[in-house]
């Protein structure tokens, strides 16, 4: 003879403190979860810097910020690609804030001009400009990606195009 079957035992509703902590697991779980899932989005679609650092110090009349600061200390590569600083930079005419810098080597060869917008689009330079000997050469400017990020600018003869760089 078998035994006889149990009912089976009725389900339980929760209590106040198990519905809270249930609550309370549930809401880390979505932050752990989407933490993760923006992080994993941001490395997917993170551009890395425009050009390589590299290539700004192996070009004749690249420009270096080698003192961060409002508006900095730079030096220029020449032809023989060795060193020199840029005198200091001062404001030229133009509206309050938006006056543009403007540093000049002492021997007046090289004069590179930007307008800094004081961070509001993600610490980069706006209308960046060089002239060495009287004549423009079309430059591109980019950040470090190091915490004490310096800018570097490079001419675009030298800067490989977009599709080059695999983008």
């Amino acid at each position: 003879m078998s035994k006889p079957k149990r009912p089976p035992k009725p389900i339980e509703p929760l209590t106040a403190r198990q519905k809270r902590d249930l609550k309370t697991m549930g809401i880390f779980l979505l932050v752990v979860v989407g933490g993760m899932g923006l992080f994993f989005v941001a490395m997917l679609i993170w551009n890395e810097p425009d050009f390589p650092q590299e290539i700004a110090e192996s070009t004749p009349h690249s420009i270096f910020e080698t003192d961060d600061g409002r508006p900095g200390s730079w030096e220029y590569l020449d032809e023989n690609l060795e060193t020199h600083p840029l005198g200091e930079c001062v404001r030229i005419d133009g509206w309050r804030n938006q006056r543009p810098f403007q540093c000049t080597s002492a021997d007046e060869s090289h004069v590179f001009t930007f307008r800094d917008p004081g961070g509001h689009t993600g610490g980069g330079f706006q209308d960046e400009a060089l002239t060495v000997d009287g004549r423009d050469v079309p430059i591109e400017c980019t950040l470090e990606n190091d915490w004490d990020a310096l800018i570097y600018c490079a001419p675009l003869s030298a800067i490989p195009s977009p599709e080059a760089r695999g983008r």
